[in-house]
């Protein structure tokens, strides 16, 4: 998996489940840390103690971008949001977070006057309430940010298909979510759509397995940015995955 990743010389990377634990030999966000020399990283773990279980983390290319300290935060997919391990949805099936920074580009060391948000998050894998009121959370929160004229990389396993409302609302249309209808606070395009709308072999859940059909993994952009390319990367080697899902990637511009 860090080969792959390594490979190809991300600016960002949005990982999920990846397991803090205070053994060195069983951490993976230091392992992985340890194969991207060049890449600083910032989250925690989604439950109340920072270090130890799942986060989802971003790791970032120092070279080209510098993490703003005052614009740096997670916030848990509940009604508390600012309290670490809270979950309010009794069917979820994990408490669920999202890892939030604004970047600043670098040239030469200096900043270029060009910014970013990056959003990473994990929706419930068992509760579609818990999955459409995530939807709206993060929404509202992307709408919220301090600088709305800079624009918003959103990644992440959605666990939820193309067609299902947390996924519409997030692309911008009215939706029922829990039980009310919801105008979108924001509009955010799926990166892998925009260059490939009609592809229908978009299974991204493999679980080490035949994938299944539907798309579960999403890189999401702000008006504002454009879509150079897309890809669902299928990898393998000797018939051996690196993951249980299938890596999303794509190339954006300004």
């Amino acid at each position: 998996m860090t080969d792959l990743i390594a490979e190809g010389k991300y600016d960002f990377i949005g990982t999920q489940e990846t397991v803090m634990n205070p053994l060195p030999s069983l951490n993976q966000v230091k392992f992985i840390a340890s194969k991207l020399p060049k890449h600083g990283s910032f989250g925690r773990s989604r439950e109340v103690l920072p270090n130890v279980g799942e986060a989802m983390m971003i790791f970032y290319k120092k070279s080209r971008w510098k993490i703003d300290p005052k614009e740096q935060k997670t916030f848990w997919l509940s009604d508390t949001p600012n309290i670490a391990g809270s979950k309010t949805d009794l069917d979820a099936g994990c408490t669920r977070s999202v890892t939030a920074a604004l970047f600043h580009e670098l040239k030469d060391g200096r900043k270029t006057g060009r910014k970013i948000y990056v959003y990473n998050t994990h929706f419930d894998h068992r509760s579609e309430a818990a999955r459409q009121r995530a939807a709206k959370q993060l929404m509202e929160h992307i709408a919220k940010r301090k600088q709305k004229d800079v624009p918003v990389v959103v990644m992440g396993d959605m666990n939820n298909g193309e067609q299902k409302p947390a996924i519409r609302y997030m692309k911008g249309e009215p939706m029922v979510l829990d039980g009310i209808e919801r105008k979108p606070p924001y509009r955010l395009a799926d990166t892998f759509r925009v260059v490939h709308p009609d592809v229908a072999e978009v299974g991204t859940f493999h679980g080490f397995k035949t994938p299944g059909t539907s798309k579960i993994d999403y890189i999401f952009i702000s008006p504002g940015l454009k879509t150079i390319s897309a890809d669902i990367i299928r990898t393998q080697r000797d018939g051996r995955y690196p993951t249980d899902h299938f890596p999303v990637n794509a190339v954006i511009s300004w």
